[in-house]
């Protein structure tokens, strides 16, 4: 059974012909968060209407009631790759009965205090997507390839750090 509804096909092949025809004055999106330090490492964001918070583990100076702005970021890539995923998908007709998303980054905390003139920056940001479905594996792949040249999280962060992409179809490791 897909996780997809068919009545995302239509919505997405309207914003799609939306942004054709729009005027190029429009085409800019921007996001805003409001973001303000609650107290020591613990801040609380405004976002859409949404409240989000965030905070260091015990073990850095934190009370530990959300998760790390670093957290985030890696939760963010997973996030934008699952919903670019999901249009392109529907758009293909490929059914998905399953999209799971794992985002790992790796960084050198020692760039926190310039440690060894060491910097912060996330090495390698490696993003493997699973998903299970009942057509071929070419579609899958096309699919993930669109994926990960419209995602404009993945857009902007290929420009800054190595990006790894795996991608695992019914179980099964397939080049990209």
């Amino acid at each position: 059974m897909t996780i997809l509804s068919p009545e995302l096909a239509p919505k997405f092949e309207g914003l799609k012909q939306r942004f054709a025809q729009a005027p190029r004055t429009e085409d800019l999106a921007t996001n805003r968060a409001e973001v303000r330090l609650v107290k020591d490492q613990n801040s609380e964001a405004k976002v859409r209407g949404f409240t989000v918070v965030q905070d260091e583990p015990e073990s850095v100076g934190g009370t530990g009631k959300g998760p790390t702005p670093t957290d985030y970021f890696v939760t963010s890539i997973g996030f934008c790759e699952n919903v670019i995923f999901a249009r392109n998908a529907v758009l293909a007709k490929l059914s998905v009965d399953s999209l799971e998303t794992v985002v790992t980054g790796s960084w050198d905390r020692r760039g926190l205090f310039e440690i060894d003139g060491v910097s912060p920056f996330f090495k390698s940001i490696t993003v493997e997507t699973r998903v299970s479905t009942r057509d071929p594996v070419e579609k899958v792949v096309e699919v993930a390839r669109q994926t990960h040249r419209r995602c404009p999280v993945h857009a902007t962060l290929s420009r800054a750090t190595e990006m790894i992409f795996k991608l695992v179809v019914n179980g099964h490791n397939v080049s990209l």
